[in-house]
């Protein structure tokens, strides 16, 4: 039997079941293991920094063990059974009391960050009253029945001390080895990344990350690591990357080696991720063999994520079929590490709506599960309130997303991330530039079967908007089909945008939305939809560009058919 497919096999057995299996890797041989399994396998994940919305920032000094867990405990029942925990930062030093890596700090003599130096006041203060910061989360997840996680980066950014020695997060190695850093690549795809980036050809610097990762999987009670393979990527030049990929191969057999003996002398699942692009034509580009990681059972689950990055605004159309594919029959699981930021006038962060949509089109495609893989996540700013726990119930349940209110939003780049530029996958749609005799196609995905609801009583409503920048209403002419279907005025609201003065100030695009109020014989499709807006005509007084900025698909619900929330308005 395949090594991951046993383990898909133990994963199902009772939880505080000990189990006896055989473990193989490319680098260890065959070992009898003795493993406590909880039921199941990780489903819903939230991603944390453990700096920004949790204590090291936002608490001064000193600190209890219950300050520093606190971001572990609101997980509680909450929904979410997986803490992905940031052990390690981009410039090599950690947030715990490592005996392999510095921690956050230790290289710098004075400080030129204000509340940087307060986490490093408050790790050094845990430290010295005799508690291990990580093993304070370990054990509170453990304790309220989450897994957890522990991430770092594979590859770390070269520093000047000049610069970065007063900012506490760079180490010594970092700084002083300017020779491991990719420098500049004469590739077109390397315009935008930085070539301070360390290189994985040099030995040392596998040496020092393997260290960092051997040491979480061993030395402390984690239920396994991270590998974020997304940042900074490629870690080498391009010309390099076949070069990389067998190295690649080799380091993380060779962490799986350290991932089975840990798992057997702790006892513990100890499961390895990748967090990789999700577009499977990324993988070589950047040297990841990953269907060699997958069939060598090499990482336990594919972190995916979109080709864009966090700054770009959220993706929910993610192709994830193709790692959907590779992994079935083989234990690996996939997941959508879903970014949230949207950077608007009114909602920084995605609504709940708009994560619930994106969380069904993650599971209609077989996915194993979801989660939000920004640094930290909040609607309402820290500590949570209840909007938070409400969405988070949802995310591992997709029979009550089935029916949980969604907006679906076609992903619109508000501004460039030059590093991400180069991965495929980048089908930027919105904004669109529209002349007279123009129109643009504009693809969404819904997971919802609607005219089922429908037919139930239980859909309240169906809204598709269109989102103009700088249309004149009195002047400009245009039509919208959705799905080869001409939508007519009598369905349609229009909203003046021109200018709206809102709470958190103007809102732009300045423009107006077209709102159609879809009924049942113009219901979206369950998966693929298409909006084509045609310009037919333009006011010839203005010289600024006419633009499609969004379209939405916002989607109410009832929980019974003619039941009303709220019956009476007094």
């Amino acid at each position: 039997m395949k090594r991951r497919q046993f383990l898909n096999t133990v994963g199902t057995l009772a939880s505080g079941t000990l189990v006896t299996r055989l473990a193989a890797s490319s680098n260890s041989v065959l070992a009898a293991e003795k493993v406590t399994v909880r039921p199941g396998e990780p489903r819903v994940f939230l991603y944390e920094d453990g700096r920004h919305a949790a204590g090291l920032y936002q608490f001064e000094p000193p600190l209890t063990p219950e300050d520093h867990a606190l971001n572990v405990d609101q997980l509680a029942n909450s929904g979410v059974d997986t803490f992905v925990y940031f052990a390690g930062v981009e410039g090599g030093t950690v947030l715990y009391d490592s005996k392999v890596a510095q921690l956050w700090g230790d290289a710098t003599k004075k400080w030129t960050h204000y509340v940087w130096y307060r986490a490093a006041r408050n790790l050094r203060q845990l430290i010295a009253d005799g508690h291990d910061p990580l093993k304070i989360l370990c054990d509170h997840s453990h304790k309220a029945g989450i897994w957890m996680i522990a991430s770092a980066w594979v590859s770390i950014h070269g520093g000047e001390r000049s610069k970065e020695g007063g900012l506490g997060r760079w180490s010594d190695f970092a700084m002083d080895n300017p020779q491991f850093q990719v420098g500049k690549d004469s590739d077109p795809k390397a315009k935008g990344i930085p070539a301070f980036r360390f290189s994985f050809l040099h030995a040392a610097v596998r040496e020092e990350r393997f260290r960092v990762f051997e040491e979480l999987l061993s030395r402390y009670e984690t239920d396994g690591i991270e590998l974020n393979l997304i940042s900074l990527m490629p870690f080498c030049r391009f010309s390099e990357v076949k070069q990389l990929s067998s190295i690649m191969t080799q380091w993380l057999g060779d962490l799986r080696a350290v991932a089975d003996r840990a798992q057997q002398a702790q006892g513990r699942r100890k499961r390895i991720y990748a967090r990789i692009p999700a577009h499977p034509d990324a993988w070589s580009m950047v040297g990841y063999d990953v269907p060699t990681w997958v069939s060598d059972g090499l990482v336990d689950g594919l972190m995916c994520v979109s080709s864009y990055g966090a700054d770009e605004g959220l993706d929910q159309d993610v192709d994830l079929k193709p790692a959907v594919k590779l992994t079935r029959g083989t234990g690996c699981r996939v997941y959508y590490a879903f970014h949230s930021l949207l950077g608007r006038s009114v909602a920084n962060a995605a609504t709940a709506p708009m994560i619930c949509a994106a969380a069904a089109n993650t599971y209609i495609q077989g996915a194993d599960g979801f989660g939000i893989g920004d640094h930290h996540w909040s609607l309402r700013g820290w500590p949570w309130a209840d909007e938070e726990y409400q969405t988070l119930r949802l995310l591992g349940r997709p029979d009550l997303l089935a029916t949980a209110d969604k907006l679906y939003h076609v992903h619109t780049v508000s501004r460039s991330v030059p590093s991400r530029a180069f991965l495929p996958g980048r089908t930027q749609v919105l904004p669109k530039t529209l002349t007279p005799g123009q129109s643009v196609d504009i693809p969404f995905h819904i997971a919802d079967n609607l005219k089922h609801w429908e037919d139930l009583g239980r859909l309240k409503s169906v809204r598709l908007r269109v989102r103009f920048a700088n249309l004149e209403p009195h002047f400009d002419k245009v039509d919208i089909e959705l799905n080869g279907a001409l939508l007519p005025e009598s369905i349609l609201e229009k909203v003046d945008m021109t200018y709206r003065l809102l709470a958190s100030g103007g809102a732009g695009a300045y423009g107006y939305a077209f709102d159609y109020s879809l009924g049942q014989e113009r219901l979206p499709k369950q998966g693929r939809n298409v909006v084509k807006v045609a310009l037919l005509e333009r006011d010839p007084n203005l010289d600024i560009p006419f633009a499609v900025h969004n379209v939405d698909c916002i989607i109410e619900y009832r929980q019974h058919r003619h039941f009303k929330r709220q019956p009476l308005d007094y």
